[in-house]
């Protein structure tokens, strides 16, 4: 398993679990993962496994989990 951190306070930690599968966490809870399809395009799903979107790259689909824990941060008012 290759995992990416960085030394940013609040940063994404990535976990590639699979060829074909990442897990995206932040201080340690789980956000998300991104699937890669037959078609090769990056599958995007929350950490309750909804559909976030479908990205033709993989920093694309990074960015949107990344965008879409944001999002829901925000509306739980802990960001």
């Amino acid at each position: 398993m290759n995992v990416s951190t960085s030394s940013l306070a609040g940063a994404i930690t990535w976990a590639r679990i699979e060829d074909d599968f990442f897990v995206g966490s932040r201080d340690g809870e789980f956000l998300g993962f991104i699937d890669i399809e037959e078609s090769g395009m990056y599958v995007v799903c929350n950490q309750f496994s909804r559909p976030v979107g479908q990205y033709s790259e993989l920093d694309s689909a990074m960015a949107a989990l990344s965008d879409a824990s944001l999002a829901a941060l925000e509306q739980t008012g802990v960001a």
